[in-house]
């Protein structure tokens, strides 16, 4: 197991710099300069000069992306064309917001997601598995933007209950975290109750049913241990879209996001805004997909075994030496 987590770790690194160089590419196909985007109305050739030399674009451009990545390992992404700061200052700190938002959004739906989906897949067709099928669906088709406005309207406007925006305190985190989960989690209960469908209909449920085990170890360590493959995937790719696609709900909520930040980048076209962000979304996004392989190696013995030491052959071979030629 340990060989299959650092063939997982060893392939980070060139990730990363394969969308970072991917991201460069694709920022330096518009024609726009961003020397001109940062001078005054009335400049001099020497101050287009100074201003690129400062910045770092009158490199090339290669030679430009090698110094970027050379100091983005040591968490210098730069300097914002927009503020004249150091890109950390405006970035790192809205790392843990947009973290803790996507966690909590997780945990919750982890909580009333599973047990749902396992509860519809054993009383399929019922009027439960229809009630909460139909308002999975309902759910995971309500736009988050309007979800959002919608809450506030209710219950900050109307009732007063919580802060429409910001952070200040335990009730701001309400509505953004209820938005952010619900139409998340309606799509979640079926993914669940479909990974259980699949599992359940199995043989080897009927053999332990057969065997008169009770009906709880039938489902949750029978079906349910099976089915976690899926649900594992579906878990961590859910957190990893949490994360990049919290910009609308940190846009409602006024969140110090760090999905904010992205569009706040995109407007202004701050290309190391953007590059800084893009990164850490990249880190998480391939952070979570290598806690899911972990996680598959952990619930799945067939995976450690195909990485696990192969036993010396015992088999006696043919004398290559002296032999018939």
């Amino acid at each position: 197991m340990l060989k299959y987590v650092i063939k997982r770790i060893i392939m980070v690194p060139f990730l990363l710099i394969a969308i970072a160089a991917f991201v460069f590419i694709l920022l330096n196909l518009s024609a726009a300069d961003p020397v001109l985007m940062m001078m005054p109305s009335e400049y001099t050739q020497e101050d287009y000069d100074a201003t690129a030399k400062e910045f770092g674009l009158d490199k090339s451009k290669p030679e430009q992306f090698v110094n970027w990545v050379v100091d983005a390992v040591q968490l210098d992404f730069g300097t914002s064309y927009k503020s004249k700061a150091p890109v950390s200052d405006e970035v790192l700190f809205r790392v843990p917001v947009s973290l803790k938002l996507a966690l909590i959004t997780t945990l919750i739906m982890i909580a009333i997601g599973v047990p749902m989906g396992v509860m519809c897949a054993v009383k399929q067709y019922s009027v439960y598995d229809n009630i909460v099928n139909v308002l999975s669906k309902f759910l995971a088709s309500i736009p988050g933007f309007w979800l959002g406005l919608m809450l506030i309207i209710v219950f900050s406007v109307d009732l007063g209950w919580v802060p429409s925006h910001g952070m200040n305190g335990f009730k701001s985190w309400i509505l953004p975290v209820f938005t952010f989960l619900l139409p998340y989690l309606g799509n979640y209960v079926r993914q669940v109750r479909s990974a259980m469908l699949d599992c359940i209909r199995q043989d080897y449920v009927r053999t332990s049913r057969a065997k008169g085990q009770k009906e709880s170890v039938v489902i949750f360590h029978d079906t349910l241990k099976n089915a976690l493959l899926p649900i594992i995937t579906l878990t961590g790719g859910t957190f990893a879209s949490m994360i990049g696609g919290a910009v609308m709900i940190e846009q409602v909520f006024a969140f110090p996001g760090i999905g904010l930040k992205v569009l706040e980048g995109i407007n202004n076209r701050d290309m190391p805004v953007i590059l800084a962000c893009t990164m850490i979304l990249a880190l998480f996004t391939i952070g979570a997909q290598l806690i899911i392989d972990i996680l598959y190696a952990v619930v799945d013995p067939r995976i450690r075994s195909t990485f696990s030491k192969k036993k010396k052959d015992n088999t006696p071979k043919l004398a290559t030496e002296g032999g018939i030629k």
